[in-house]
This record gives structure tokens, sequence and C-alpha cells, in this order.
């Protein structure tokens, strides 16, 4: 019998499925008033352990307690003399395994409470217990240990005492072990086995199953020690808890910040290209009906146009004879700003901050120069015949280059409506343009399946890569000019060695047409992005290897993969700020 629901449920029903059309993945959050909106990682730490310190499968018993050397030496000979003495072959042998994590950090603790002279004499006096090639190993490295300080010099001392030993047990082994604890553990034994060591049990194939998945997972990330694949986290919520710290440790120690995603809402039939400021305050993106869109962003607002004096002459720059009036009409509802002047599709966007000016192309042949502190078309550039795919600025944007479905690139500066050089030698529709880092050089991509290196300066055409299958959409030269990297329909990234104007690898791992590309400002990450919303971090000392044979290593480690679920990829590039990798996208 089907039971009559009440009104809330109704509701929450019809609110939670309008939602869910909305894309909103959290469709529950309007039954959750009380719901904080963000929790900085010390709060989420400290919650989690305080929910879950208590209820570990793991978990014997803890005591921060001052360590004794004789009381730790008689507890780890009383462990010993027990495991011996057990009769079954199969117990014997899995509890041993125990026994060494505890004699190195026994060692470790005695360091720690300042008995030096006591920790060096109990690891001579008992390091004999242990006679396996890995286990000898470890313990020569752990005799070069006389100090506390010494653990933060040694990577794999300082990662077996930093993170949790895996112990394999039976249940049967298990079962074992705390009935001897609860008769004869030490306080200091039953310390080391909750704090440094991970005990787990042999229950089920599922269980065995995660068991093999982690070991998998740590084969690619962890610091093997004896033999065993040591852990940085144990299971369940305690594994979860230790992978969110390292994240936030390493998020905190690198460079490089993670990739930061904007998104451009209910766009994905009209938007078609998209661009930050370099200080990241503002974004900018074009549509297909001809309009552009800026938005500012986090705590920048907008302001109400008003007119001053450029900085910077622009081509049709007149002298003003009265103050730029804002009506309200270029403002759209979500506070965005409107550009209109265009008759066409925009495909392309440049910020220029030193003359605080938006470029863009269009297929209406026009590139255009708007003003940023009156939000006017301040200038319209004309040479191409037919619609311009893409644009590039220069080092200290004193010019810009652009690409156009006519065949030919062309060359231009802020103060003059008129081309500077054109390009020619292409086939097919010039795709993308890069200018090289020292600005005396610009590469274009085309429908061709080419790639060609100009002279900037007298527009001679010095060099044309080609192997490439299919059209070229995006180019990026790494910073310090030496390489240069391009990619298409044919989903891989082919590099090229400018000096000696080789091949010098293919990165693939793209399932779809690569339409954007970077080069990190250090030149250790190249980011790309594909059609289907896939982005790829590659690290260059990974993948440009070159080995003997002049080609790089092509079994070189996969590279970091992020799902942005976009719908299409507007923009991806990094930005000296903080060495943000930015991506621009739509939903």
């Amino acid at each position: 019998m089907k039971m009559k629901r009440s009104k809330i449920e109704i509701i929450n029903a019809t609110v939670e499925s309008y939602l869910k059309r909305r894309r909103y993945q959290d469709s529950d959050v309007f039954r959750k008033p009380e719901r904080t909106g963000s929790r900085s990682s010390e709060e989420m730490t400290l919650n989690v352990s305080a929910e879950c310190g208590t209820s570990r499968d793991n978990s014997i018993i803890f005591s921060a307690i001052i360590n004794d050397p004789v009381a730790a030496d008689q507890a780890y000979q009383k462990l010993k003399n027990w495991i011996n003495g057990v009769v079954s072959d199969k117990l014997r042998n899995e509890l041993r395994e125990l026994l060494y994590p505890v004699f190195c950090h026994f060692y470790l603790e005695m360091l720690h409470a300042g008995n030096s002279q006591l920790a060096i004499q109990f690891l001579k006096t008992h390091q004999t217990d242990f006679t396996t090639r890995t286990e000898k190993d470890f313990l020569d490295e752990l005799s070069n240990v006389s100090s506390i300080q010494d653990i933060e010099i040694r990577p794999l001392v300082h990662a077996f005492r930093t993170r949790k030993y895996k112990v394999d047990l039976s249940d049967e082994a298990h079962i074992c072990l705390q009935r001897f604890l609860a008769k004869y553990g030490h306080i200091i034994l039953m310390q080391v086995i909750n704090t440094h060591i991970t005990v787990i049990k042999e229950m089920s194939d599922g269980y065995m199953e995660n068991e093999e998945s982690y070991g998998e997972r740590g084969q690619n990330n962890d610091i093997g020690i004896n033999g065993h694949m040591e852990q940085p986290c144990g299971t369940g919520v305690d594994r979860e808890m230790r992978e969110l710290q390292e994240a936030i440790r390493l998020i905190r120690n690198t460079a490089h910040q993670p990739l930061r995603v904007f998104t451009v809402s209910n766009a994905i039939e009209n938007a078609s290209c998209g661009i930050i400021t370099p200080n990241m305050d503002k974004l900018a993106a074009g549509f297909n009906t001809s309009e552009i869109r800026v938005w500012g962003i986090s705590d920048a607002v907008l302001m109400r146009p008003t007119f001053s004096e450029p900085s910077v002459k622009l081509a049709c720059d007149l002298p003003s004879t009265s103050n730029y009036i804002d009506d309200g009409s270029n403002r759209s509802a979500n506070g965005a700003v409107i550009l209109r002047g265009h008759t066409d599709v925009i495909h392309d966007l440049r910020f220029v901050p030193e003359a605080e000016v938006l470029l863009s192309v269009s297929s209406d042949k026009d590139m255009r120069a708007w003003r940023l502190n009156d939000f006017s078309c301040a200038s319209v550039y004309q040479g191409h015949n037919y619609p311009i795919w893409c644009m590039d600025t220069s080092a200290f944007n004193l010019y810009i280059a652009t690409g156009s479905h006519d065949r030919t690139a062309k060359l231009w500066s802020l103060d003059r409506t008129f081309p500077l050089r054109i390009f020619a030698g292409h086939f097919l529709d010039v795709n993308c343009i890069r200018f090289h880092p020292n600005a005396r050089y610009l590469a274009t991509g085309s429908a061709d399946k080419t790639v060609r290196l100009w002279n900037k300066d007298d527009g001679n055409m010095l060099r044309v890569y080609v192997g490439a299958q299919s059209t070229i959409y995006s180019l990026a030269f790494s910073p310090d000019g030496k390489y240069l990297a391009a990619a298409g329909d044919d989903k891989s990234i082919s590099i090229w060695d400018l000096s000696t104007n080789s091949l010098m690898t293919e990165l693939k791992a793209h399932q779809d047409s690569v339409i954007n590309l970077d080069w990190s400002p250090d030149g250790q990450f190249i980011a790309s992005s594909s059609i289907d919303g896939v982005v790829c971090l590659w690290s260059t000392q990974e993948h440009i290897n070159v080995n003997n044979s002049g080609l790089a290593n092509m079994s070189a480690k996969v590279p970091q993969v992020f799902k942005t679920n976009c719908s299409s990829i507007l923009s991806l590039r990094y930005y000296k700020k903080n060495s943000s990798l930015v991506c621009i996208g739509t939903t």
C-alpha cells in the first residue's frame, strides 16, 4: 500500500528536483540551515579526530608519558620472548612482523626522551635479532641517527617516524596479541603500537581487495621500508584524515597552487572565449552574440565608469569634451559590464594592463581596443580580409599578433590602425599564435598541420615544424625560449627543441582534441586542456627527459589529470600571481 507523503516531504522533493535540474551538486543543502559555509583545515582535523579517535578498530590505549629506557628494554624483551614461545610457526611468523617496527620506534622514542646513550646501547644489544637484508639496511641507516635533529635530515627515517607502519595479522594472530597485551603489555609498548603501527586484520575478501588497492597506491607514491609498504595513513577515517593533512601540507609548501576553475553559467552554447587580468581582479568572456562581458573577481567591484585621459595613446583616440555617463544599459542583471561594438562572434581576448585596455578579435574581421576606465571602444584595427581566430601580445605588451581565416598572421601596435607586418605562408587558416619570450620571434599553428616560426622584425619565415597528424589549435613556448609545444586534433602534444629543430617528445593522455596549452612561469610544468573538459598537468622533468637516443623516455609517468566538469574550456593559463593555473569554463 502506498503511503501518503506529508506536505514537508513533497516540498523537499520538489526543491531537490529543481536543484538537480539546475545542476547543484549538494542538493540537500536546503535541509541543513545550521550548516556552516566553510571550515579551516585545523577545525576539520580537530573535529574528525575527536569523533573517531576513541573508536578506531586498531586503537588499544594511548598515554603521552615520558618513556623510561629501562622499562622500554624490558617491554621489548618480554614481547620478543612471548613471540618466540608461540607454538604455531604460522602465528609466530606473523607476530614477528610486529617486533621489528616496535624495536625501531623504541629506539627513536629513547632518543626523543633525551636518552641517547641508553638508546645506542639498546640498538647494539638487540639489532642482531633481525637478519634479513632489508632489515639490516634500515638498521644501518638508523645507527647514524643519534638525535632528534638527525631524523629530519634523513628522508627514510623521517618517513618511518611520521607515517604508520602496516602489519597484516590474521584474526587468530590478532586475538593472541590482544590477550598478550591485556595480560603483560606495558604502557610504553601499547603507546608505540597505537601511535606508529597500523594492525590490519584479514577479515574478508572484500577487505583484502581494499588492502591490495592501498598497496598499489603505495607503490606509486610512498617510501618502501624493509620490504613492507610503509603507509602514510592507516585505514578508514584515520587514512582519510592523514591524506587530507598531507594534501594541506603539500599545498602550503609548494610554489604551485592547485588548479583554479572559473565557470560562466548558462553559457554552454554562447560563450566562445575568456581571459583574466594578470592581477586576477577581472574576468572577461566573449560570446557568439558579439557581446563581451566583464566581471569583477573576488573583492573587485566594477565601479561606475568615469572618463579620464588615457595614459597610453591609441590609434583612434580623440580629445574628449564631455564626461562619460553610465545609464545602466551596459550592465547585465548579474553585475557584468557588457561591451557592444563587434557584429559577429568574439574569438579571442587579451588584457593590456599598462594601457588599461581589453583587446578583442572577431569574425567581423576587426580587432577592437576597449578602455577599462569607461568601458568604451577606443579603437578599431582593420587589416584582415576574413574572420580573426586568435591573438597574442608580446613581452611588455608592445606588439599584438593576430591569426586569421585568410591564412595570414599580422603584427600590430596600439598606436596604429594598420598592420606593421604580414606573415604569409600557411595554406589554411592560422588557428593559434604565440610570441617567443624574447619578442623577436612568433610562432603560428595552422589547419595545414604545420607550425611555423617567424622573425618579427622582417617577416621572414625561419622554421617549419611538420609531423602533426591534424589541425593545430594551441601553442606554448617554454619560459626560457628553448622549447615549443603544439597540440590539436590528434590529441597529443608535440614538443620541439628550437636549437636543434628536432621533435623531442609527444605527450599522450587526452581522449579528445587539445585546445589549450600553457607553460608554468618556472618551466616545471606544461598544462593542457581538451574539448571534453579534462586538464592535464605534465612535469617537464619527467616528460622532457632526453636520453642517448635524443628522444624523451616514452615510459615516463602519466600526468596529473583534473576533470573540471565544464562543458567547454575557454581558457587555460598560468598567472605569475601565486603561480596560479587558472581555467575558465562553461556550465
